[in-house]
């Protein structure tokens, strides 16, 4: 049973209403919002449909539980940092590797810069990972980490499955996502605020990841 069956199970041979579809909606909006704000575990579904202006028990009508709704904000918020269609196409596109990396990377900065409810939940996942988010990863079945080591791989010269590209992704994900996931009130004391505007700082992030790739591909 793959991730999306076990917990849209419950809601089997429902018809949901126009009206049903704009309160689930809501539902995500606000669940997601207070996610972000609280974590899984301070959350209840109570509140969550208290914000909604929904009807008490809501969340399992629509999700079957909690469970079953934050699995369905995970899989969105994953979707928001970088949507699986723009990933296929770049990955199926006639570029280079490095303009592939290039535009993976504008699209993955654009959102993290954002600071919308979808990046706090996930870098408060990151930090903080509540047991729900572990499962949603052990059952999650997107080629996106596959996709993007290939890509990386062709750039340093070395396969997908290797340490060193590994290694890579890793390196790329923390330039990206510290200046995003640090609070600003402990940036100022290392970095100007100037410097970490976006544009800017997303141009330096990239120039420094295939530099660093660059500099690996020669070794």
């Amino acid at each position: 049973m793959n991730a999306s069956s076990q917990f849209s199970q419950p809601l089997a041979g429902r018809e949901i209403r126009s009206d049903g579809l704009a309160t689930r909606k809501l539902l995500l909006q606000c669940a997601g919002e207070i996610f972000a704000e609280r974590g899984y575990s301070d959350t209840t579904s109570k509140e969550i449909c208290e914000r909604a202006n929904a009807t008490v028990g809501s969340v399992n009508y629509h999700f079957g539980s909690k469970a079953g709704l934050y699995h369905e904000i995970l899989t969105d918020v994953t979707q928001y940092i970088l949507r699986m269609e723009m990933l296929e196409a770049i990955a199926a596109s006639q570029r280079p590797a490095r303009e592939k990396l290039e535009r993976i990377l504008d699209m993955v900065l654009v959102a993290q810069a954002s600071q919308d409810w979808q990046i706090r939940l996930f870098f408060r996942e990151l930090t903080s990972p509540s047991s729900e988010f572990i499962d949603f990863l052990r059952l999650d079945t997107s080629p996106k980490t596959g996709i993007v080591k290939q890509i990386l791989g062709e750039i340093v010269g070395a396969p997908a499955d290797s340490a060193v590209v590994d290694r890579c992704l890793l390196s790329m994900f923390s330039l990206c996502s510290f200046p995003y996931m640090t609070d600003p009130r402990v940036l100022e004391h290392c970095v100007a605020p100037v410097s970490c505007e976006a544009a800017p700082l997303h141009q330096h992030i990239k120039r420094f990841i295939l530099a660093g790739l660059d500099a690996i591909a020669a070794r």
